[in-house]
């Protein structure tokens, strides 16, 4: 089915402003229902959504099969979106949506996962000095009981260490910059160069990389961010952490990538974690400031999974920007 083809402008009444919340997990995520979110959202309405997302962390919507535009103008009501990168063998015609398939426009699959680093756990934008401020998925099409989206709670994560663990956490900075972060987990850092048996060209084309990434680094500047930090919204301390923080700050650098790895692998309280079973036409949208996703597995060869996504920056300032996750 596709969705940019239904619910078109021409149905633009306004929702009815009754929304109800049933909770998706024990700790944090809510199913709102009430509204028809391909119709005019009163302001009313708008108020209490961007209420909930702080208090919920993440919403979701069932049957919103809606198009481009629409997505678009539903994440808007929590902020300005970015310009996204598209992807080559399934580009939207809104430039603020792209889309997350590992087949083309006609159905062909593309041979590999569309996404590869949202497998592991991150929080969109983080890299940037303004991280995202929230994140819009809709389902298209998916493969029925996996491929999944796990989120997880940074509030409750914060809120389980011990003291002295928060104590010793509130001095650290984290370094975000999703290119290293991804280059120290594949093993790709100079100083993780000569444990592999490398020959000089490989070691070569690594240099010739490296100093591609280092020169981006210096002329847009390093972005560090707390490792707890204070919610923008709601002030409650969070762990702002995950798969673009690389390293921790003032520290020599294979310590602090080691440093910035074991805090990475904190073990999550299962009650601070929400797996979301997606079905066609869900659509969320979640807090990337109090939580951390990754996408599951699945069969990218026999099976489609077709998302589309919207992110919503902190303000209306343009960001540095790039392909993250």
């Amino acid at each position: 089915m596709k969705f940019d083809e239904l619910n078109q402008a021409g149905n633009q009444s306004e929702c009815s402003t009754a929304l109800s919340y049933t909770p998706l997990s024990e700790t944090f995520g809510v199913l709102v229902s009430g509204v028809d979110l391909s119709k005019n959202v009163p302001e009313t309405m708008k108020s209490a959504l961007q209420e909930a997302l702080f208090k919920h962390q993440v919403l979701l919507f069932r049957h919103q099969n809606l198009s481009e535009d629409q997505q678009v103008q539903f994440a808007q009501i929590f902020g300005h979106c970015r310009v996204l990168w598209q992807n080559p063998h399934y580009p939207s015609k809104n430039d603020l949506v792209h889309y997350l398939s590992n087949v083309d426009r006609k159905g062909k699959p593309i041979g590999r996962h569309p996404d590869p680093g949202s497998t592991h756990w991150h929080s969109d934008g983080s890299w940037a000095t303004e991280p995202s401020r929230a994140t819009v998925l809709g389902a298209i099409q998916v493969p029925e009981g996996e491929g999944t989206t796990h989120f997880a709670n940074m509030y409750r994560l914060y809120d389980d260490l011990e003291q002295r663990t928060k104590d010793y956490f509130e001095t650290l900075k984290a370094e975000h910059n999703f290119e290293i972060a991804r280059a120290a987990r594949q093993q790709r850092l100079p100083s993780q160069w000569f444990r592999s048996e490398a020959d000089w060209r490989s070691i070569l084309k690594q240099l010739k990389w490296w100093t591609s990434v280092m020169g981006r680094r210096f002329r847009d500047g390093a972005v560090y961010h707390p490792v707890v930090r204070p919610h923008p919204e709601t002030g409650r301390p969070a762990l702002f952490i995950g798969d673009h923080a690389w390293r921790i700050a003032n520290k020599f650098w294979p310590t602090g990538v080691k440093l910035m790895k074991e805090i990475n692998s904190l073990e999550f309280n299962s009650e601070a974690t929400y797996t979301h079973q997606w079905q066609p036409g869900d659509m969320l949208i979640w807090d990337n400031g109090s939580v951390l996703h990754k996408v599951g597995t699945y069969n990218i060869l026999n099976q489609v999974r077709i998302m589309r996504r919207c992110v919503v920056e902190s303000s209306e300032q343009p960001k540095r920007r790039g392909r993250d996750t």
